[in-house]
């Protein structure tokens, strides 16, 4: 014959080096992709702080801000727990406790039984301007 032989053990060898390969490659990029994520919207509007006890929110618009709405998005969850904060004054800082953020169904938020991952802040000032803020859950 010919010489060479058909060795099917090398090959599998070689199919799970390949695979492998590309998952060794698939977790390096999205450990580097920045998987703590990065705040998104009008940083210089509105700022967002989170702790164990409280999510601070503070206007930096240099108008007062209506309607003011407050979320904390979970991970894998399609629910939202809210707060409706209403107006807050140009420069106010505002704490609001993890408690009093509840969900659609009033279940009120518990960093024991949810796995926060981001915080999502929508207002508007007295001109109509709307802004929106994202900033990744830190502790």
């Amino acid at each position: 014959m010919s010489g060479f032989r058909f060795n099917p053990s090398l090959r599998r060898v070689r199919q799970m080096a390949g695979v492998l390969a590309i998952g060794a490659l698939a977790l390096a990029v999205s450990a580097c992709s920045g998987g703590a994520g990065t705040a998104t919207g009008d940083m210089s509007s509105i700022s967002v702080a989170t702790s164990s006890m409280f999510v601070t929110v503070t206007n930096t618009a240099g108008l007062p801000l209506l309607d003011v709405n407050v979320a904390i998005v979970p991970v894998g969850q399609p629910n939202e727990y809210g707060r409706f904060v209403g107006r807050m004054e140009n420069a106010e800082k505002r704490e609001i406790a993890l408690g009093d953020f509840n969900g659609r169904d009033g279940t009120p938020f518990s960093l024991r039984i949810t796995r926060p991952q981001s915080v999502h802040v929508i207002a508007k000032d007295m001109n109509g301007k709307n802004y929106e803020v994202s900033v990744p859950w830190q502790q």
